[in-house]
């Protein structure tokens, strides 16, 4: 018997603003010593928080992708000012692409001997559906079905 998860309610559990990390924890995390840290937080490439509970400081998980981005660009020998604003280009298509997916994910269903994700509407009428998954090889395969051939729910 398969367990029944109700994904959209998991997902809600997950967001990204309850994670958030101590100053020496996003160092080891990224190998950014705490100096530089807080020298990119004073020329305001990156934003901590002081938690009520401690003294120390926190970021956010936005900003420990920003770290991770930052140090990623200096690695490739850019400037850290360029580093700065190759990072947050960055970050926009992650902010873009994750809200495409967001709108685009209307649940599993199960088709075809195959665990799919609706897509929803493949057309303006609103009688074709688009879903998606991948193959034993791992590439993607897209399916067009009417809507009187909607597969059963696999949530």
């Amino acid at each position: 018997m398969v367990d029944q998860v109700d994904h959209a309610a998991f997902y809600k559990t997950c967001n990204e603003d309850n994670y958030i990390f101590r100053i020496g924890e996003v160092s080891k995390m990224t190998n950014v010593s705490p100096r530089q840290l807080r020298y990119w937080e004073q020329k305001g490439y990156i934003h901590s928080e002081r938690n009520e509970k401690m003294a120390s400081r926190v970021f956010n998980h936005e900003n420990f992708m920003m770290v991770k981005l930052i140090k990623f660009y200096l690695d490739q020998d850019h400037s850290l000012s360029t580093a700065f604003e190759k990072a947050q280009h960055h970050m926009q298509i992650v902010r873009s692409t994750y809200s495409f997916i967001l709108k685009m994910h209307h649940g599993l269903v199960q088709k075809d001997g195959h665990q799919m994700i609706d897509m929803g509407y493949f057309n303006k009428e609103h009688t074709k559906r688009l879903y998606g998954y991948l193959d034993e090889n791992q590439e993607i395969v897209y399916t067009v079905s009417d809507i009187d051939e909607a597969p059963k729910s696999a949530e």
